[in-house]
């Protein structure tokens, strides 16, 4: 499997550090966490259209998040000499669904025409699909917020979405192949909803994590104190994300 990193920023601009999306390629299912503004244009940059993506995971409803699925629910429509005939399944945080239904409403265009749109809200727990099994479990950063563990392929992938440090991220985390932990502010850092980066380091040596990959980083966090910070905590292998980093599972 692989993993293209979409955007590793967050609100904030900076290069090189857009908007959340993380696109996950198996070899029969490809599955986008995270739709923040400018997704879909990163995914033709990489050779993926958005005619394409049949499956998004949703973390959480802050607009660094969500922005980009207004755009792709219109594209759905709008692109000369096709539509969307395919079911688009959206799976995420509570809320989900009044978010969605409060876009096709407030956005014209955006309502499926030919197409069944899909929306599940997950409950914290185990979810079995046909190809893949979701877990998840609270991250503390909102009251619904959700971070992913994706087994798929005798893979296992953890996303955090944005997170706070807490256990029930460790178990989720558990040997991992692959950690995508949101890393927002350096150690010190003031911080009641977001992790620091030796608060990754910790979460990723105690779960046992083989890669860690840090992002979300906020235009002060520097990649390389970020990683040496992490790195004081956690024993193997740290990567610092930016938008085009490509991961091999």
């Amino acid at each position: 499997m692989e993993v293209f990193v979409l955007g590793a920023g967050t609100v904030i601009p900076a290069e090189n550090r857009s908007h959340a999306g993380y696109l996950v390629r198996g070899a029969a299912l490809d599955i986008l966490f995270d739709i923040g503004a400018g997704t879909i244009s990163r995914l033709f940059a990489i050779g993926k259209s958005y005619r394409d993506i049949d499956l998004i995971v949703i973390s959480h409803l802050h607009a660094d998040h969500v922005l980009d699925l207004i755009s792709l629910l219109q594209a759905n429509n709008a692109t000369p000499g096709w539509a969307r005939e395919t079911r688009l399944q959206i799976l995420g945080c509570k809320g989900l669904k009044d978010f969605v239904q409060n876009i096709l409403s407030l956005f014209d265009g955006t309502a499926p025409e030919h197409y069944l749109l899909e929306i599940i809200e997950l409950e914290v727990g185990r979810h079995d699909f046909p190809d893949f099994i979701l877990e998840t479990a609270k991250t503390g950063h909102t009251s619904n917020s959700l971070a992913f563990r994706l087994e798929m392929e005798n893979r296992i992938i953890v996303y955090t979405g944005d997170a706070t440090e807490r256990d029930e991220l460790v178990f989720l985390s558990r040997q991992a192949d692959v950690l995508i932990c949101e890393c927002s502010f350096l150690a010190g850092f003031e911080t009641t909803d977001h992790l620091t980066a030796d608060q990754c380091g910790r979460l990723a040596q105690r779960a046992g994590v083989q890669h860690l990959v840090l992002t979300h980083l906020y235009p002060n966090t520097t990649s390389v104190e970020a990683a040496a910070q992490a790195n004081s905590q956690f024993d193997g292998i740290v990567t610092v994300a930016r938008d085009g980093s490509t991961l091999d599972v």
